[in-house]
């Protein structure tokens, strides 16, 4: 298996189906689709691709560019953030909604998970477009510390996988306590579940079967293999079928990341079955639109209910769907695509 920088197919085939869980449990079956498993699957994935990117510039020139990171961050997530919140906001406004400053400022700067735990996004008759963005704050919070920690300590990796399961370990200690300590009814809504300090375990799990597989070829023997496939498949199934709330707000995040570290090898990095489905055109088509697609969706979304908010189910899943491909599409194109290479252009400058 290679562990360069070389794109895989199947992964973002794997991308696609987290932002499609996302999509239609949205899409008014979120009794039916898990779309909190999706976030969960994107997280693990960023972790994991972005860890093997930094793996891979540090045993190419000896050393990772920290600034260039950011960098590329930059050029890669703020144009069609920006486009995004413009259009949000147009689009409050022809709907007689207005969005305050700070609102916009949260988003911004990467705070929007807090802000909308608590504080709140205004949202009356359109559900708010801009609290989708909780997901990325939560990303941006760990990338802000996790590319000095791994310039620090990837020398010694042994020290790096101690102090990855470390943090994993403290998370879900933490989540355990607000579960059953503080209890969920004294929490504000969604503070466990958008809230960094008890989801950054999600990304974790995607960065230590990175560094693993970079620095440690047997484990990438054991985990290929349809039985840890399987077993990975099967707890997930578990983590959905236990309904207790507290389960679901304490140990859930933990499973399902110890599922997606045991299921990704055979899925997604092998020349599987389930990897060759997940390159298929469209899943990598989806894959390659997905920021925009995660986006756009939710203002898709409040679209549908305000204007269309009393049309048959059926045609609201259609309109919601298509409008969300139709904008992610054209942000990819004509946002993402030139922000990328404008990156790129100017770290060549």
């Amino acid at each position: 298996m290679s562990h360069g920088s070389s794109r895989i197919a199947a992964l973002d085939g794997l991308r696609a189906v987290s932002i499609l869980l996302v999509l239609i449990s949205h899409a008014w079956l979120g009794h039916i689709v898990p779309g909190g498993l999706g976030v969960t699957i994107f997280f693990f994935i960023s972790g994991f691709i972005i860890t093997r990117l930094m793996i891979s510039e540090w045993d190419t020139t000896g050393s990772m560019r920290i600034s260039h990171f950011y960098i590329r961050r930059f050029f890669r997530l703020m144009p069609a953030l920006t486009v995004f919140i413009f259009l949000s906001v147009l689009t409050l406004q022809l709907a007689g909604q207005g969005v305050g400053w700070k609102e916009i400022l949260a988003v911004f700067l990467y705070t929007a998970n807090y802000y909308g735990i608590f504080i709140g996004f205004s949202g009356d008759t359109f559900p708010p477009p801009l609290a989708i963005t909780w997901s990325l704050a939560v990303e941006e919070h760990f990338y802000l510390i996790f590319p000095s920690l791994f310039v620090g300590l990837i020398v010694s990796w042994k020290r790096f996988v101690s102090l990855i399961v470390g943090v994993l370990v403290i998370v879900l200690c933490w989540r355990c306590w607000l579960a059953f300590g503080v209890g969920l009814e004294q929490l504000p809504h969604y503070r466990i579940y958008k809230a960094t300090d008890t989801r950054v375990d999600s990304i974790l799990y995607g960065t230590l079967l990175a560094v693993l597989l970079a620095r440690k070829q047997a484990l990438w023997e054991r985990l290929n293999n349809m039985h840890c496939f399987v077993a990975g498949t099967a707890i997930i199934l578990a983590t959905l079928l236990i309904r207790s709330e507290e389960f679901r707000e304490s140990l859930r995040y933990s499973l399902q990341g110890l599922a997606l570290f045991l299921l990704f090898p055979y899925a997604v990095l092998s020349n599987s079955a389930i990897s060759q489905l997940l390159s298929n055109r469209f899943f990598l088509y989806v894959g390659k639109i997905s920021y925009s697609l995660y986006l756009y969706h939710w203002l898709a979304f409040g679209i549908v209910v305000f204007w269309m908010g009393n049309a048959a189910l059926i045609w609201r899943i259609l309109a919601m769907t298509l409008l969300s491909f139709v904008m992610a599409d054209l942000s990819y194109r004509c946002v993402e695509n030139p922000g990328l290479r404008a990156g790129r252009k100017f770290l060549k400058s």
